[in-house]
């Protein structure tokens, strides 16, 4: 598994968080009796629950820059991908914020559709 998949699965399970919040150790381990994550499986342990602990930062970047939406306003694919974004360029400095704010905007291309990408570009850009 590369970086890629390994980030999509990170962004499935926080999508999963936001419906299940008190199941984050089930999701996680449901998710790993699936799939082999290999190499890739301390990232997405890390990143996803890096991202858990750190939410309400991350929430109130997102607000910050998304021009007075509340996170509750955000759909849930998009807001995913805006945590994962935000996780990734604001800590996790092995990940240059570039390819934080593209990974995290082709996701939701992928799953949320065109009409989003500029969307979370822009909030991510502006937190980068």
């Amino acid at each position: 598994m590369d970086r890629t998949k390994a980030r999509e699965h990170a962004f499935t399970i926080i999508f999963q968080y936001k419906f299940r919040p008190d199941d984050i150790d089930e999701i996680l381990g449901d998710f790993f009796d699936e799939y082999d994550a290999g190499r890739q499986k301390e990232y997405i342990e890390t990143t996803v629950r890096g991202t858990i602990e750190n939410l309400s930062a991350i929430d109130s970047k997102i607000t910050e820059y998304s021009k007075g939406w509340s996170v509750d306003r955000i759909d849930a694919v998009s807001l995913a991908a805006l945590r994962l974004g935000a996780y990734e360029i604001l800590f996790n400095k092995d990940i240059p914020d570039p390819v934080a704010v593209n990974e995290a905007v082709n996701l939701t291309g992928k799953f949320a559709g065109p009409e989003t990408v500029d969307f979370v570009n822009g909030i991510l850009g502006n937190i980068m």
